[in-house]
């Protein structure tokens, strides 16, 4: 007799997991074609557009042109580095630290356990 008292709430907590599971799933699907639906709305209401393939020429070819001087030679290197004043140092820094904030929290989540960061 008690077997299948035992039996029958692991499976109705099993049913209720389920139901749970199916529940978030739901709620899941529902929000998630709501943003698709809310992004699409500004997405036409905005205009926007992909970037044609001469804007992407421009933006890499300025990019390319404004880097390669400094790592031509290493004197160019060193006198670009010279030349950074404190104000540029802070935010460079500034910048570095949020990446790494970025790279951990993206560990975190992957790894999903805080510990080791």
């Amino acid at each position: 007799m008690r077997q299948n008292s035992t039996l029958s709430s692991l499976v109705a907590k099993a049913n209720a997991a389920v139901a749970s599971a199916k529940n978030l799933a739901d709620k899941g699907l529902y929000w998630s074609k709501v943003v698709a639906e809310v992004s699409k709305q500004v997405y036409l209401k905005e205009s926007f557009a992909p970037p044609t393939a001469a804007q992407f020429q421009s933006t890499y070819n300025g990019l390319y042109s404004s880097v390669l001087p400094y790592f031509t030679s290493p004197e160019a290197f060193l006198a670009a580095l010279k030349s950074i004043n404190g104000g540029a140092l802070f935010k460079f820094v500034g910048y570095g630290i949020q990446l790494f904030g970025a790279f951990s929290l993206g560990e975190i989540v992957g790894r999903r356990k805080i510990v080791g960061y």
